[in-house]
């Protein structure tokens, strides 16, 4: 198939056709040459030297916010002026979420290829550079360029839900993960009322073979009860984020946690594996458990 590109407008704005099958339906198109920092996500690495060390060795590696310059090419087309073209594509982009309207969403950027459907959030942090030569009001043509950035800078697919759920107040099973992406992979948990002793697994093996190993192969905790009041536990492995909250945001990670915290994320190429799961002291009707696996990318396509 081709590679489809198109912009969802920010706040629920236009929906603008950049590439692909409907490329230049609104009059506007990426620019040839003119993409910069759009496929591969930046990658910072740390290296340090021992005095008289031959080389140096390898420390770490950050992955910073992206930034992207996108040309445009806008121009009229039939019922529309270059300047309401432009109008357009302006109205697609902001600086920041509207601090008046708690339901703003900034611009995306969609990519649909062999790979599925990717996407990016992205807003301006400079104003945009347009220097024409002629004026576009008589050419009724401009080239635009936007320079954008993704404070989170990897491209996202859909969030696989898996479910583990019983009809019994306690039970016992196993629950599937799964990491097909190229980016280590932060999990969340939700769980309904019950005492849950829930998998923690450290991993090993080489891509596309891990398997749980390493220092922690069969690592699990069980909760304190997560109690009606509560609504429901989610438990979130990004370490930007509160690791255990109720289902009102409230912090219970010392009334739930029990004195410990989750450890491991889930590698980069791992396969499909069980991971034992159970419940006790859940109420009449059983429980239910999501393992919420956000699938992030490096680049718009490939990746596998």
């Amino acid at each position: 198939m081709s590679l489809n590109i198109w912009i969802a407008g920010a706040g629920g704005g236009p929906e603008i056709h950049l590439a692909g099958d409907f490329a230049g339906e609104e009059g506007i198109r990426l620019g040839k040459g003119q993409v910069q920092g759009f496929y591969h996500a930046p990658v910072d690495t740390e290296w340090k030297r021992a005095r008289r060390q031959r080389g140096g060795s390898f420390a770490g590696l950050e992955n910073p916010a992206r930034d992207m310059q996108l040309g445009f090419r806008v121009r009229a087309i039939a019922g529309q002026t270059w300047q309401e073209t432009d109008a357009l594509l302006r109205s697609c982009f902001t600086y920041q979420l509207d601090p008046w309207w708690p339901g703003d969403t900034l611009a995306r950027i969609h990519v649909e290829s062999d790979s599925g459907i990717r996407g990016l959030g992205v807003q301006m942090f400079e104003e945009p550079d347009f220097a024409p030569d002629i004026s576009p009001e008589v050419l009724q043509y401009g080239n635009v360029f936007y320079k954008l950035r993704a404070g989170q800078s990897f491209w996202d697919g859909s969030t696989v839900v898996e479910p583990w759920e019983t009809s019994a107040t306690s039970d016992s099973g196993t629950i599937e993960v799964s990491n097909p992406t190229d980016v280590e992979m932060f999990q969340t948990w939700v769980l309904t009322p019950g005492t849950w002793t829930v998998p923690d697994v450290s991993w090993t093996g080489r891509p596309h073979a891990r398997t749980p190993g390493g220092p922690y192969p069969t690592r699990s905790i069980t909760l304190q009860p997560v109690t009606p009041a509560m609504g429901s536990l989610t438990i979130q492995l990004d370490p930007m984020r509160v690791m255990m909250q109720d289902a009102s945001g409230i912090n219970v990670m010392g009334l739930v946690g029990g004195g410990y915290y989750f450890m491991h994320t889930i590698p980069p190429h791992t396969p499909p594996t069980p991971l034992p799961i159970s419940v006790t002291d859940a109420p009449v009707g059983g429980a239910r458990a999501e393992l919420h696996q956000p699938r992030l990318w490096s680049n718009c396509i490939g990746g596998m």
